[in-house]
């Protein structure tokens, strides 16, 4: 006759073999979570990690959470929403999941970059930079970013980006002469400037000052602003009848409406600028009976130290044939030069988008 199973034997035993399973269970989440611990560990404290993760997001799509961790590192002169669009754009058709990665041989201890490629095609370069404090690399993307230089005389201007401070140690130059004066044949006649560099911007900036004397102007062709004092009301009124007589007289002359003799009278002789207008022909323009001005606009106006004055001027000039006129608009920004306490013009360039 067989034995009748006793329940209580087996359900002490499957009792036992239960608590043994949350045991191991307990073990192996542990280990888990200490595996996830160490990856992030791992993501934070490593080059390679931080790339990963840096990918990771770019996949997933999570370009703010980039543009916050950026904040944590760098100083982001960028406007956010701006960023962002930047990065959805510049990596939507990239296939991140075949990134490779080369580490470039001009890295350092504290700033690595590496050559970021898909299917052998160079994609981006990437700048790692460390924060000592926290020991984790963090990452930020610098391909197609642009550069911008700020020239001052202001020893004193306190000047933000988005409201970021523009700081000492972005002064790249010292004493330097302005780029503005760049085509003097004597190029110690220009004012000497303090140069800042501003780096990883992906649109123009706005750049703005603590001090109301003092303006930001940016250059009409170039990546490069101006910071110097605000003219005076006063100093206002003569300005804008020095800008707006130098703005048709030259204009005139490439009609053939004046002289060079009578333009030559507000240049400074002694640059390249003088030498290229000397030479110009401006024999092409059709004839006409005359010439007119109009919507003359004086804007953009700062003075560089005791000697420097950079200005920008828009207008339209109508030139009429018989009954029929043409009208032509135009805005040229101006850089002058105070030579014996008159003003002449070093050099003129046609504005164009930027």
């Amino acid at each position: 006759m067989k034995k009748k199973p006793n329940s209580k034997i087996e359900l002490s035993f499957y009792k036992h073999i239960f608590r043994l399973f949350l045991v191991f269970l307990a073990i192996g989440s542990f280990f888990l979570g200490l595996l996830w611990v160490g990856l992030d560990y791992y993501e934070s404290v490593t080059p390679n990690g931080a790339l990963v993760h840096y990918t990771q997001l770019v996949k997933d799509g999570k370009f703010e959470e980039i543009y916050e961790e950026s904040t944590k590192v760098y100083l982001q002169y960028n406007e956010k929403d701006e960023y962002i669009n930047y990065l959805e754009k510049f990596y939507s058709n990239v296939d991140m999941s075949k990134a490779a990665f080369t580490k470039t041989s001009y890295s350092t201890s504290e700033y690595q970059y590496y050559e970021m490629s898909v299917d052998g095609e160079t994609i981006a370069t990437l700048e790692l930079k460390k924060d000592p404090k926290k020991n984790k690399w963090n990452v930020r993307t610098l391909t197609d970013a642009r550069s911008f230089t700020i020239e001052t005389d202001l020893p004193d201007i306190e000047m933000s980006i988005n409201n970021y401070p523009i700081e000492k140690d972005r002064i790249r130059q010292e004493n330097v002469a302005a780029h503005a004066f760049n085509n003097l044949d004597n190029i110690e006649l220009s004012p000497l400037i303090n140069q800042y560099y501003i780096d990883n911007l992906v649109g123009v900036p706005t750049i703005t000052t603590a001090n109301s004397n003092y303006v930001v102007v940016k250059n009409a062709t170039e990546d490069i602003f101006y910071a110097g004092t605000k003219p005076s009301d006063s100093e206002m009124v003569e300005y804008k009848q020095l800008i707006e007589n130098v703005a048709e007289t030259y204009c005139m002359y490439i009609t053939e409406d004046v002289t060079f003799a009578t333009l030559r009278k507000l240049l400074y002789t002694k640059t390249s600028f003088y030498d290229a207008i000397r030479s110009f022909d401006n024999s092409f323009f059709s004839t006409h009976d005359r010439i007119e001005f109009g919507d003359m606009n004086v804007f953009d106006v700062v003075e560089i130290g005791d000697d420097g004055l950079i200005a920008s001027v828009s207008f339209d000039y109508i030139v009429y044939i018989g009954d029929r006129s043409q009208t032509y608009s135009n805005t040229y920004q101006m850089s002058f030069l105070n030579i014996n306490e008159n003003w002449l013009l070093t050099n003129l360039v046609i504005a164009e988008s930027n």
